[in-house]
């Protein structure tokens, strides 16, 4: 039996890690995974990769074997006031980073690609009218985070296709059953990299 520590980086997307740890549990035979959450609402991948070597470095052991997930991005995709938040290029350069500063640490390393919206309830939230969403940069900046992975011989999951608009509560955030769909997802990429564990995982 492997004991891995399975460390989620994030925003509030993450809100899901519950749910998988309760699956992983619950199917999980042959391993035992130790769930450990990192998410904070709110955050771009910039805020991730300004505090992911602290973070990392408090909980990471070269005893245990680790996997790395990585789920940040739609909050990079806001404009606020007509203007972007985080540009193409500055997320482009912070998943690099991420990766860079996650092989550190381990090779296995998995990112969740962003999760849709819906246009039509989360264009312009009534709490804050400044800050608005777009499906089609949403896209756009899926499709690079999938090419970096790529290049990088990096994991990924594509999100965007498995969720519909009905797995979000908000038109934004995951639901109950758009949860489940991730997790899912996510519970066989863990259990195919499991089985490769052991030999890749390497410290500083």
């Amino acid at each position: 039996m492997k004991d891995i520590n399975i460390l989620v980086f994030g925003d509030e997307i993450v809100d899901y890690i519950y749910v998988l740890s309760l699956i992983l549990e619950h199917d999980s035979n042959d391993n035992y995974y130790n769930v450990l959450n990192f998410e904070m609402w709110g955050d771009t991948t910039l805020d991730v990769k300004n505090r992911f070597d602290d973070e990392c470095k408090m909980i990471y052991s070269k005893a245990k074997d680790s996997i790395i997930i990585f789920s940040v991005g739609v909050n990079d995709t806001q404009n606020i006031n007509g203007e972007e938040k985080i540009s193409l290029e500055a997320f482009e350069n912070n998943i690099i980073s991420l990766i860079n500063n996650a092989k550190k640490y381990t090779n296995n390393i998995l990112f969740i690609g962003l999760t849709k919206v819906d246009e039509s309830e989360i264009e312009f939230y009534p709490w804050n009218k400044d800050k608005c969403y777009s499906d089609s940069k949403i896209i756009l900046f899926d499709f690079v985070l999938k090419e970096i992975c790529l290049e990088n011989n990096v994991d990924y999951i594509n999100a965007y296709d498995l969720l519909e608009s009905k797995d979000l509560f908000d038109g934004l955030h995951l639901n109950g059953n758009g949860q489940h769909k991730v997790c899912n997802k996510i519970k066989s990429k863990i259990k195919n990299i499991s089985n490769m564990i052991g030999s890749e995982s390497c410290g500083e």
